[in-house]
């Protein structure tokens, strides 16, 4: 359900990039204020840290967990090719709404661990 709900945000009626999907999807979960939805404009369309995938940094964001921070990761350079927006634009395996569907399915695997 938060997968679906995080496309849906994404670029929706409320205008969304990739990291305010994220983190609008997951706001009851981690009780993240809308203060902190607002200011993750600033990181899509690879304004994020190190220019890594706005969608990934929320996730980063959100899990704290260095472990499975590593492992999302992992699966968006084997699905992506990179972690870098601009890269895994780049290569053209992932379009940017597959990115937040790809860190929500991480997020929904991890949450509870």
């Amino acid at each position: 359900m938060k997968i679906k709900l995080a496309e849906k945000l994404y670029h929706g009626k409320e205008g969304y990039n990739c990291a305010q999907a994220i983190l609008k999807a997951f706001q009851p979960e981690y009780s993240i204020s809308e203060h902190i939805i607002t200011k993750a404009s600033e990181n899509g369309t690879g304004k994020a840290e190190n220019g890594i995938c706005g969608a990934l940094y929320a996730a980063h964001y959100l899990l704290k967990e260095p472990t499975n921070i590593n492992k999302i990761n992992q699966d968006f350079i084997v699905k992506g090719g990179s972690i870098r927006c601009k890269e895994i634009r780049r290569n053209r395996k992932l379009s940017c709404k597959e990115c937040v569907k790809l860190a929500a399915e991480n997020l929904q695997r991890f949450r509870c661990k």
